[in-house]
């Protein structure tokens, strides 16, 4: 038994005919990141090719806006390096979470963060002027910290869930696991 690369596992399966669209993929995949500068390349990921169009995946929606004023430029540049050229590049940032992170169990999902305050008892009220939303502001705030808990490494207020978690405040947590 000889040991191939994976590289020539991989092209040897991209050549077969069935593979086709997937092979096209591949190659956009890496025209892609030879094309743009790295920078774009780290905030950005093709994700699929459909009917002549590569739909890529930024990071965030400023990202699709600023590449998809450069998208003409982009299709010249992956058209000069492909025997059939695409007929567009959509840019999507809501994908690109899924496309980086693995997916979180249902079950952890309905998890609260320990740090997160219930605040429904505490709804603020429409005012007429900003002194007033402040005034307002600071009593929710004093409310809450009636509510708090105590760090018993700094004495600074936090929520409870934090105490449960950590045994401390979320910044004494980090300050000691650094």
């Amino acid at each position: 038994m000889t040991l191939n690369s994976i590289d020539k596992l991989l092209n040897s399966i991209l050549s077969q005919p069935q593979w086709e669209k997937q092979r096209r993929y591949y190659e956009l995949k890496k025209i892609w990141y030879e094309i743009v500068n790295q920078k774009i390349a780290q905030h950005t990921s093709p994700i699929y090719l459909k009917e002549e169009v590569l739909f890529i995946a930024t990071q965030s929606a400023v990202w699709a806006q600023e590449l998809s004023l450069q998208r003409r430029t982009l299709i010249i540049k992956i058209n000069r390096r492909i025997q059939n050229p695409i007929k567009d590049i959509y840019f999507v940032f809501g994908k690109w979470y899924s496309q980086n992170t693995p997916p979180i169990p249902e079950a952890e999902t309905n998890l609260s963060h320990p740090s997160l305050v219930e605040s429904t008892e505490f709804i603020a009220q429409p005012t007429e002027t900003p002194q007033e939303a402040l005034q307002q502001w600071f009593e929710i705030i004093k409310q809450r910290a009636k509510n708090n808990s105590t760090c018993p490494c700094c004495q600074s207020f936090c929520p409870e869930g934090e105490l449960n978690r950590w045994g401390m405040c979320a910044y004494c947590f980090r300050e000691n696991n650094q």
